[in-house]
């Protein structure tokens, strides 16, 4: 996503705005707004657009709406949010929310439809209306739930009115991270200038929990079921000429994630279970809300499944990972610069000898898929032992685990053997040689 993109996300509602959310539902769209948007227009919704995209000219289009209280529009006793539930749109898979705003509080924006850009006489679709504020910086919490943030230039009311509603966010790694809703300017007088107040993803949540008969938790769709990202997984790039070779593999294991999707484990139940745990860095919880992380869970998943010859099921998601532990990282960097944080990571109920499975969001460099204890330099192994989290008896993760990237199992057991799979087009066949070269791969000793 860049920031023209957030536009899509934003809509016009009466005299404020509102944001497109999708969460795990198939059915629905909802729009998270302030609360008072609603109230002042006499608990009515008079004006609700969005903006789409045709041939590089941007539309605006009417959302129909007619507007239910505890069926169609829901609103917080007491915070100043409120959700309206649409039909569902597509394509809205670019938003996902984020509640680290504590420990990262710099480069958010601000995306609405400001009063003061509104001229219907000239621009009745508020084609021109809608505005970015950028550089704004989270404050501390406020009453009634809501946290302060700071606008630079501090713009007043009258250029800020007409965002409430609007979202506050950040883009990071193709995604709109939305922090919560504008709604009001700070109260005291003399501090306004540029200080606003803006309602988390917290309150929206104290909603949702309020109305569970017709709302649910505001999750991406993709954290509901692995169906959103078989598409995403086993990619298996090759040169063109190995196009042909590689094809009927690719297929197969793309076939073969079905059999998670069916198993009933979704990403929301492997994050309930383990959270932070997951990650390689844990200071970074919004990775636990985007896709990438969830095609690596797939993938690893699905090489379980065919080395065990049997169905990984939600009950099996505990002992898997006190044997044979995936740990991700969103880095972009070579897997190498990721040594310090597995070194710090979490241990706790994998025994001495199993195998850590790393995964990351690029491919290792000049060929190192497996990092062996021998190549980690003497000055890493002087570490505060108060950081490690590990079970006794084991002092120094890579004299008791094998580190291997999870694309090893796609470069190693697959790509550097592409001859050996070129003429196999029957399935029993495939599934067997893939289970011959993962046991082989994992089985295999450290020099």
């Amino acid at each position: 996503m860049v920031l023209d993109e957030i536009r899509h996300y934003v809509v016009v509602l009466n005299e404020g705005s509102g944001i497109l959310f999708q969460p795990v539902d198939s059915n629905a769209t909802y729009i998270l707004t302030a609360k008072h948007v609603i109230q002042n227009a006499q608990n009515t919704v008079q004006i609700l657009k969005r903006f789409v995209e045709h041939d590089n000219i941007l539309h605006a289009e009417d959302i129909p709406f007619n507007m239910s209280l505890g069926n169609n529009y829901f609103e917080h006793p007491d915070a100043d949010v409120a959700i309206l539930k649409i039909a569902k749109l597509q394509g809205l898979n670019q938003i996902i929310r984020t509640d680290d705003i504590t420990a990262d509080r710099e480069s958010y924006i601000l995306a609405g439809y400001p009063q003061m850009r509104r001229n219907l006489q000239i621009d009745p679709d508020y084609l021109n209306a809608y505005r970015t504020d950028e550089g704004i910086t989270i404050q501390g919490p406020r009453n009634n739930s809501l946290r302060e943030a700071r606008i630079p230039d501090r713009p007043g009311l009258e250029e800020v009115r007409g965002h409430s509603g609007g979202g506050v966010g950040k883009i990071d790694d193709g995604f709109f991270l939305l922090a919560g809703i504008q709604s009001q300017m700070v109260d005291a007088l003399d501090e306004q200038l540029g200080k606003i107040e803006f309602s988390p993803m917290s309150s929206f949540d104290s909603l949702v929990t309020l109305h569970p008969e017709h709302l649910v938790n505001l999750d991406p769709p993709h954290l509901g079921s692995f169906s959103f990202l078989t598409e995403a997984s086993f990619l298996l790039r090759v040169n063109q000429f190995n196009e042909q070779n590689i094809a009927y593999t690719r297929n197969f294991l793309k076939t073969e994630t079905e059999k998670i999707v069916n198993s009933g484990i979704a990403p929301h139940e492997i994050r309930r279970h383990f959270k932070r745990r997951l990650l390689l860095d844990q200071a970074s919880p919004n990775v636990l809300n985007g896709r990438n992380i969830w095609i690596a869970w797939l993938e690893f998943l699905t090489i379980v499944n065919i080395m065990e010859y049997t169905d990984v099921e939600e009950a099996d998601l505990k002992k898997l990972f006190n044997s044979f532990r995936l740990l991700y990282s969103d880095t972009t960097n070579d897997w190498t610069f990721e040594v310090q944080k597995m070194i710090h990571a979490d241990y706790h109920g994998l025994p001495s000898g199993s195998v850590v499975v790393i995964g990351t969001n690029s491919s290792p460099l000049d060929g190192l898929y497996e990092i062996e204890a021998k190549t980690i330099p003497n000055l890493m192994r002087v570490t505060n032992k108060g950081l490690m989290q590990t079970d006794n008896g084991i002092k120094f993760p890579f004299d008791h685990y094998r580190f291997v990237h999870l694309d090893s199992f796609k470069k190693k057991c697959i790509i550097d053997k592409i001859a050996e799979y070129s003429h196999i087009f029957d399935e029993q066949q495939l599934l067997t040689k893939l289970q011959e070269e993962y046991e082989q791969y994992i089985d295999r000793k450290q020099n």
